[in-house]
């Protein structure tokens, strides 16, 4: 019995040998094969990231227009721009995982818009993210007359090319119309 334990270690180191020589024969083959294949071309440049001016429009629905203006309640819009960041990005993300390339906050009294310039994007951070420039836009109650948002708004999040391009639609009800 003692003999057939060192015949199955034979077996199993001869297994391995023949493994690690075929897993070798398959390397040079595949470094063959690169060597032989046409060269691809180099990546082409990403394209520059685009900044754009915004124009948010935000609509209450009837029962959100009215509340607001019997409590004297405002709208309050935070924009925040920002990006992922570049693998050799110096800033750090905040707490959604982006690098922050600007931030506003605006107040509304009811339905309206708000235009913001390009310049409210700081182009000085604009290598510390890879991709297009990011947009979100919050909005909530301006909490004026109680702590608590009294609103239920769609949340925003496109590119700044995208949403400079197409503006900016966030439309509101109260949280009571909502169920919420």
């Amino acid at each position: 019995m003692n003999t057939s334990i060192p015949g199955t270690l034979v077996l199993c180191l001869l297994a391995a040998f023949a493994a690690a020589g075929c897993a070798r024969r398959e390397a040079e083959d595949d470094t063959a094969t690169a060597q032989s294949a046409p060269e691809a071309a180099p990546e082409p440049p990403p394209p520059p990231k685009e900044v754009a001016a915004l124009k948010i429009d935000v609509s209450l629905s009837p029962q959100a227009e009215q509340k607001l203006k019997a409590t004297g309640e405002t709208v309050r819009v935070e924009v925040v721009y920002g990006g992922d960041p570049a693998p050799d990005a110096t800033l750090q993300p905040n707490e959604l995982g982006m690098i922050e390339l600007g931030k506003k906050t605006l107040e509304l009294p009811g339905s309206g818009s708000v235009e913001l310039a390009e310049s409210e994007v700081d182009r000085s951070r604009l290598d510390q993210i890879v991709g297009q420039p990011q947009v979100m836009v919050n909005t909530t109650s301006g909490r004026k007359s109680t702590p608590q948002n009294l609103l239920a708004c769609e949340f925003y999040w496109d590119t700044l090319s995208t949403a400079g391009r197409d503006g900016v639609k966030v439309p509101c009800k109260l949280l009571t119309e909502t169920g919420g």
